[in-house]
């Protein structure tokens, strides 16, 4: 592999991180709220330690296939032909990802901010420079992350200023609402926590030290996790959980609420910073559509095949939709992400076994 394209373990570590955070952490309190209620946070915890087993069954592929991509190992082990199959769907689930992000970003933004703003202009603002940084290599990709990873220690900061005055007694009773809806919690939880398949694409970059430096990158989950379950027992103890649950992006509001001296509308200062976070998000996803795209092809043309990618999703995202139709397609992609991350890693590695494919040993 060119040096060019390879990356450390830390730097894999804020690749993830920065994938998995973006657009749904501002409804995701709400979310999870709906049906766990003020034990959310039980079942952000349990989603967390779930994606951390799914994580670590990554670590365990890629460290048998080390000369592989994602899709070298699923080609050796499913054949060619369903191989490519896999592959599309890979393409179609990205993209899908893409145009939800986009709407969901369109959404937010022209709520709160450009009331009149067109939707194409706002979907403009958000793609331009998607675009110029995803047809960039993986390492300069993975340098933006690292020089912007300051935002999120300013995230917590600002709602650290709720504890002044917490009600933590709207935390109680805990695990009041019962096991049934803590476990069904879960699910919406674990969308949250989307990105974390990253890991699977990225890691094949990760060469120097490889066992060493892909442990590193998969605390990365447990890391974000951490920062969610603190940012839904924020909104709970701010707001009541049956406000909590009618409030569409409860994080926006409790900066809203909040006054300080010399500041004014924190909330719009909180949206800039998740602006910059979110777009890196949908960044990393635009450059994994685009090179899974590149390997279906098997064309060496990455810059094109981002065009490809964000014009079809810019279209598909300015398309006339329904809050009912979206949230369908929400739903849609809450149900086949599991395939995407689970399902289709996990029989990839037991098919490794069953048709004895090793890879090569890694020297730590």
């Amino acid at each position: 592999m060119n040096a060019k394209n390879e990356i450390t373990g830390m730097q894999l570590f804020f690749i993830i991180v920065q994938t998995q955070i973006g657009v749904g952490i501002l409804s995701m309190p709400t979310d999870i709220g709906k049906i766990a209620k003020q034990d959310a946070w039980i079942s952000m915890m349990l989603a967390g330690i779930t994606v951390q087993i799914i994580v670590l069954l990554y670590m365990f592929l890629l460290s048998k296939f080390p000369e592989d991509t994602y899709y070298g190992m699923v080609n050796k082990c499913f054949g060619s032909i369903f191989g490519k199959l896999i592959m599309f769907a890979y393409i179609i689930y990205f993209l899908s990802v893409l145009v939800v992000s986009m709407t969901g970003f369109y959404q937010i933004i022209a709520s709160w901010i450009f009331f009149e703003t067109p939707k194409w202009v706002i979907l403009l603002l958000f793609a331009v420079p998607a675009v110029y940084m995803a047809r960039e290599n993986v390492v300069l990709l993975a340098r933006f992350k690292m020089l912007i990873s300051f935002l999120l220690p300013l995230l917590f900061v600002i709602l650290s200023w709720v504890y002044f005055h917490p009600q933590f007694l709207y935390l109680l009773p805990v695990g009041g609402t019962g096991t049934q809806a803590i476990l069904e919690g879960i699910k919406p939880a674990i969308f949250a926590l989307m990105g974390f398949e990253a890991y699977l694409f990225f890691g094949y970059y990760v060469k120097m030290n490889r066992k060493k430096e892909l442990r590193k990158a998969a605390f990365a989950t447990a890391f974000v996790t951490s920062f969610y379950v603190f940012t839904i027992i924020t909104t709970q103890v701010f707001f009541y959980i049956e406000e909590l649950i009618i409030v569409p992006y409860p994080v926006l509001y409790i900066m809203k609420a909040l006054e300080f001296t010399l500041l004014e509308r924190i909330d719009l200062i909180f949206l800039t910073i998740w602006m910059i976070i979110a777009l890196s998000s949908f960044i990393s996803f635009l450059f994994l559509a685009a090179n899974t795209l590149e390997q279906f092809f098997s064309k060496g043309k990455h810059t094109l095949m981002v065009y490809i990618s964000i014009v079809i999703s810019y279209i598909a995202a300015l398309l006339p939709t329904s809050i009912s139709s979206m949230d369908k397609l929400t739903s849609i992609l809450l149900s086949t992400s599991l395939v995407f991350t689970a399902a289709i890693p996990l029989i990839t590695l037991l098919l490794s076994f069953i048709r004895k494919l090793p890879g090569k040993d890694i020297k730590s």
